[in-house]
């Protein structure tokens, strides 16, 4: 039972100095946001949104 406990201990302990490691040594990345009138997505208003309408009798009177 104690060989137990200490390996979740050190598996805890791993884990941790794992995030830690991957925390301190990650690189900041800034995001950058193309503001131009040339975007890939049409707007809102110009896009032809489909609307599938499915009726069905129920199956089951009660659920």
């Amino acid at each position: 039972m104690n060989i137990r406990k200490n390996f979740e201990a050190l598996f805890l302990a791993v884990v941790a100095l794992g995030l830690v490691g991957s925390y301190v040594t990650a690189s900041e990345r800034p995001i950058m946001i193309a503001a131009s009138a040339a975007s890939t997505a049409p707007a809102l208003d110009m896009a032809s949104i489909q609307t599938v309408v499915v009726s069905a009798p129920r199956l089951a009177a009660t659920l």
